[in-house]
């Protein structure tokens, strides 16, 4: 599964920061997977797209977290994927009279 995960800092603090760095510099994500991790240019969050298994998987690599981030996930389904969705759902409801 993908997910869109986006945080925002919780505490902007200089000790929150150095904290979160101190962290960050020893973490070795996991069980999911990062295909790309960006922070925003004004330095209040990030985003990532993150692939795992499920979300218990995206549970736990975020877990470290939570006490320095606030985090919204969202499921991603491809575009591929989705068109067909939307089809078949656009189909559905033209044939109920």
């Amino acid at each position: 599964m993908l997910f869109c995960v986006q945080w925002e800092n919780i505490d902007n603090t200089e000790v929150g920061q150095k904290r979160t760095l101190q962290l960050f510099s020893k973490w070795h994500p996991g069980p999911a997977a990062f295909q790309g991790f960006y922070q925003f240019a004004d330095g209040v969050g990030g985003v990532a797209i993150v692939e795992a298994a499920s979300a218990t998987d995206l549970a736990k690599t975020i877990a470290p977290w939570t006490p320095f981030l606030k985090f919204t996930a969202r499921v991603l389904v491809p575009i591929q994927e989705a068109t067909v969705i939307d089809a078949e759902a656009t189909a559905w409801r033209d044939s109920v009279k």
